[in-house]
């Protein structure tokens, strides 16, 4: 994943999950949880509540991370087409089908070229990342 240098996110006390209805004292297990917060508006959300991993919480804390309801394309950074949209499973940004050079959203995880040149992991042959088409193979304009 790509850092924003010297980012720091949102601190919002008073905020609540949009999900829950609850503030940072309590998730909707009960259990205290800190809440993540939008870049762009005022939307917030416990992380347990958005089905959001440890890591990738550390992850979008590092950028100005968006809400469903704000995400842009990374590459061209407009928020249309949201049918066509995908999400890194590393970072959470969105990415268009057409600015990636792919004809679909995939099935299962899918990782942005950012976090598949940073991922350590150890890989197999292929890994996890989905091969881009090449460029005779992609569909030209309708």
């Amino acid at each position: 994943y790509k850092a924003t240098p010297g980012y720091k996110p949102k601190v919002i006390p008073s905020a609540m999950c949009g999900i829950c209805l609850k503030g940072k004292e309590a998730n909707r297990k009960g259990k205290p949880e800190a809440l993540i917060h939008c870049s762009q508006c005022e939307n917030s959300g416990h992380p347990s509540c958005l089905d959001m991993s440890e890591e990738l919480v550390r992850v979008i804390q590092t950028y100005r991370w968006q809400c469903m309801e704000c995400k842009t394309c990374t590459v061209c950074q407009q928020p249309h087409h949201e049918d066509e949209m995908m999400f890194c499973d590393k970072c959470d940004r969105g990415y268009h089908t057409f600015c990636v050079g792919m004809d679909l959203i995939p099935t299962g995880h899918w990782i942005c070229d950012v976090c598949g040149k940073n991922f350590t992991a150890p890989r197999k042959k292929g890994g996890a990342k989905t091969p881009k088409k090449s460029k005779s193979a992609q569909k030209g304009p309708m």
